[in-house]
């Protein structure tokens, strides 16, 4: 099952969230997310968090929409959503609102979001394009010309990729060492394999569908 999580930041533009919103199976909105998600016209499922930052009204907007409240301050909101995408039984989910709002939230998001991702097939949209972490193999559907960025927060090796125009041979990235920056795609499938570690992989949405 697909689930679309939204957090309490800015969102991408209406079309990507809409289109978002078209291939999800289950929509939670973590806390102040529910906000974003009534600004943008979208009915969450479920609200969860410690609804420090939800709206007044959101419950009488939402008669039918479930609110988990979970107060612990030991995990983010984002957390929590992400917990109840897997007590849901969601196997993949799409998250909006991880690159908006404060730097430092940013980075926890990612933080967060590279954790779940042994538990969930995870990527995070914005008008720029499309993230997920690769733990072993990803195979993205590309366009020649189109840039993709390798990152890797923790020293990752092994690193062997097809399709790119700098291509990697049993490369090597780590965190204030050195970075893969706006590689561009060659063909149209991209291939990217890493023996050891975990890289994010962020690749710009196609000049022609760029929002």
């Amino acid at each position: 099952m697909n689930a679309l999580i939204i957090l309490n930041a800015p969102l991408p533009s209406a079309a990507i969230v809409q289109h978002a919103q078209s291939r999800a199976e289950l929509i939670i909105a973590a806390d102040g997310g529910a906000n974003r998600a009534y600004e943008a016209g979208i009915r969450p499922e479920v609200v969860v968090g410690d609804f420090d930052s939800l709206a007044a009204g959101a419950r009488k907007n939402w008669p039918e929409t479930e609110f988990v409240h979970r107060p612990s301050q030991y995990a983010t909101d984002f957390e929590k959503a992400l917990q109840l995408a897997i007590e849901r039984g969601a196997t993949a989910a799409e998250i909006v609102g991880v690159s908006g709002g404060r730097f430092d939230h940013q980075i926890t998001n990612l933080n967060i979001m590279q954790r779940f991702s042994n538990s969930l097939d995870l990527s995070c949209i914005d008008n720029d394009g499309c993230g997920r972490f690769v733990h072993r193999r990803a195979v993205l559907q590309t366009v020649p010309g189109q840039q993709i960025t390798l990152a890797a927060f923790q020293k990752t090796t092994g690193i062997t990729t097809t399709g790119l125009k700098y291509p990697l041979e049993n490369g090597t990235l780590e965190w204030g060492v050195n970075d893969g920056q706006s590689n561009e795609a060659v063909a149209a499938e991209v291939t990217i394999e890493v023996a050891q570690g975990v890289l994010f992989v962020f690749a710009l949405w196609p000049e022609k569908e760029r929002p």
